[in-house]
């Protein structure tokens, strides 16, 4: 047991702090001074790149039918059109320039809108479960006010 409490003793004074080392001081952290790297690219300013590119969809299944045409010249001068199927059964039919005019469409439209039929009873507001079945009858102020004589209002 003697031999037990030397360890011990010894294993304490291993443990135990160095005289010359002050203790960590308790509170915030100190400061540092905030200094950003301030990252300063210059814009390399490329002239434009010709290029064209032309994507469709026709799929009888989901009636979805557009597609889209785009070209650019050396000048940096675009132009294109587009399709597309309108919910109401027509096609809208764009095509624009952008230059150093800016952006300019012509819009078009082919066909006639179609709407279905309104629904059994119209259109109105909804009656069906969870509906806002609107104010109570004679409103929602529980105060009573007589006629004529108003007193303390």
């Amino acid at each position: 047991t003697t031999m037990y409490k030397i360890l011990f003793l010894a294993a304490a004074a291993v443990a135990a702090p160095a005289a010359d080392q002050a203790p960590s001081p308790y509170g915030p952290p100190q400061k540092k001074p905030y200094n950003p790297v301030v990252y300063n690219e210059k814009e390399e300013i490329l002239p434009p790149r010709p290029f064209e590119y032309k994507y469709g969809v026709s799929d009888e299944y989901s009636q979805n039918n557009f597609d889209k045409v785009e070209s650019q010249d050396d000048l940096g001068r675009v132009t294109g059109s587009y399709k597309v199927n309108l919910p109401d059964g027509r096609v809208q039919i764009v095509n624009y320039v952008s230059d150093e005019n800016g952006y300019r469409a012509d819009v078009n439209y082919e066909g006639e809108p179609a709407y279905p039929p309104p629904p059994p009873g119209g259109y109105g507001p909804y009656q069906g479960p969870g509906a806002y079945p609107g104010p109570k009858p004679g409103g929602y102020n529980r105060r009573k006010r007589s006629l004529g004589h108003c007193i303390g209002c």
